[in-house]
């Protein structure tokens, strides 16, 4: 086999593993007889919902050919309304991490955990209440195992996480649940939190439309103290971020993505894995950003089996 085919079967392995079913790579030939592998003349059905999407398909075909499908028509562009109503956050320095590690805070069970979260919740929906806006509809905490091992940590919630109130329900959120299948967990055993609390967009001339972006530092001031305290509640062996804005808010690094990811950070003693936002995965779906997700998140795994070692 040529290592530029046996690539692409790593990578498609770790796709595989992910739980991805349509994707814009040819799978593996038939082996045939004496092991020698087979042309498959059927071709890969991929599912876009984008011209931007299509040309990325053509351009990692492999060779098979595709059968393009769309999943959805285009959305109709709503007019701009005359005032979008954003209630402005206050410019505020980010509050610095705690200090201490995580594990010198008090030790609780389960129960504990969950109390102590729900009451959290309940006191960040009543501060965070005052920016509600037309951009910001309601507060997304977090949700998951209060006892879980595994914490992901992203940088905000979207539109989709604005209407039910919960973290990564989109495609993103959609793609994470497959991650977090690969790995050998549930979305019930993991906890999935925010750096904010609130939805942040902007309206887009072109687009006609809201549309997400990063946080800024001040809106990050904001959803980080819950942050920091859901963390001490929890307190997770592994934490890993999804994006650049989750590391820098958490962390407090300057350095940019690629030069981030793939290497093991701390928070109070917790070890941090940085890696590629799901929503960015979508955007560049390529066998080199897939494999070094899946490289980042085998990492992980590696670290909780030696962590469930060192304490057994």
């Amino acid at each position: 086999m040529s290592r530029a085919r046996k690539i692409a079967h790593q990578w498609l392995a770790a796709d595989e593993a992910m739980g991805a079913e349509d994707v814009p790579i040819a799978r593996r030939a038939n082996t045939g007889v004496g092991g020698k592998e087979v042309g498959i003349k059927t071709p890969v059905v991929v599912r876009a919902e984008s011209e931007t999407q299509l040309s990325a398909i053509r351009r990692f075909e492999t060779g098979r050919p595709v059968e393009i499908k769309r999943t959805a028509e285009p959305a109709i562009r709503a007019p701009r309304p005359e005032v979008v109503r954003v209630v402005p956050v206050p410019e505020a320095a980010l509050p610095p991490v705690p200090p201490g590690a995580i594990s010198e805070e008090p030790q609780l069970t389960r129960a504990e955990k969950s109390e102590r979260l729900a009451a959290l919740a309940d006191e960040a929906h009543q501060v965070l209440a005052a920016y509600l806006s037309d951009v910001a509809t309601r507060v997304v905490f977090g949700e998951g195992d209060p006892g879980a091992q595994l914490m992901f940590i992203g940088e905000g919630p979207g539109l989709e996480e604005d209407r039910t109130g919960r973290p990564f329900v989109g495609r993103a959120g959609q793609l994470l649940d497959k991650m977090i299948v690969a790995m050998g967990f549930t979305r019930e055993r993991v906890y999935i939190g925010n750096i904010c609390k609130l939805r942040a967009a902007s309206w887009d001339d072109l687009a006609q439309r809201l549309k997400d972006r990063p946080p800024t530092a001040a809106e990050a001031a904001k959803g980080l103290p819950w942050l920091h305290q859901q963390i001490a509640i929890i307190q997770p062996r592994v934490i890993v971020t999804l994006g650049l804005p989750a590391i820098r808010y958490l962390v407090g690094v300057t350095e940019n993505m690629g030069a981030l990811r793939g290497h093991w950070h701390e928070y109070r003693g917790i070890a941090v894995m940085p890696t590629y936002h799901p929503a960015y995965l979508l955007r560049a779906y390529s066998p080199e950003n897939r494999g070094k997700v899946w490289s980042d998140l085998q990492a992980v795994v590696k670290r909780l089996k030696e962590l469930d070692g060192s304490s057994g």
